[in-house]
């Protein structure tokens, strides 16, 4: 708390008046990020261009924004957090599916894409981006836009209409 003061400029008082424990501020901070990430997933989806396309944009700004394993972080602070903190994350994490599987949706409903099962799409879309954790294949692979560009046709090739 005291670190989060200090980069804040307010005094640890002010901190602990806002947030409870460390636990409570780790929470307020993991769901505002997935709060920030949905927004942004959300803008990017609205386009008017094809679905493709779209998907593309999302996975090149997920390529470009500093990340972290988000699913050691969460394991390793586990034992400091309640189930209700627990919940709330992952209600804030699931809201980035739900805008995705809701794209899909509509993509289903307009034959762009053949698909039994979007909340399956939304689920596979985030473990394919997921890959900027390895650099040094982005690099390989000519950098974030021919990653993205890689990364979605790869995907694509399973649900685009036959």
């Amino acid at each position: 708390m005291e670190q989060v003061a200090e980069a804040s400029d307010v005094t640890k008082a002010s901190v602990y008046y806002y947030f409870k424990n460390k636990a409570t501020l780790f929470t307020v901070s993991v769901s505002s990020m997935f709060q920030r990430i949905t927004k942004q997933t959300e803008k990017l989806l609205q386009n008017s261009k094809g679905l493709k396309h779209r998907l593309y944009e999302v996975t090149l700004d997920h390529l470009k924004r500093p990340h972290i394993d988000f699913e050691t972080l969460l394991q390793e602070a586990t034992s400091s957090l309640t189930e209700d903190h627990i919940h709330e994350i992952r209600e804030a994490e699931k809201a980035i599916h739900q805008a995705l599987e809701n794209v899909f949706k509509q993509a289903a409903n307009n034959c762009e894409i053949v698909t039994t099962s979007p909340r399956l799409l939304a689920h596979t879309f985030s473990m394919v981006t997921m890959i900027r954790n390895k650099k040094e294949l982005i690099t390989e692979l000519g950098g974030p836009e021919k990653t993205a560009k890689a990364l979605v046709d790869l995907f694509w090739v399973g649900i685009g209409p036959n």
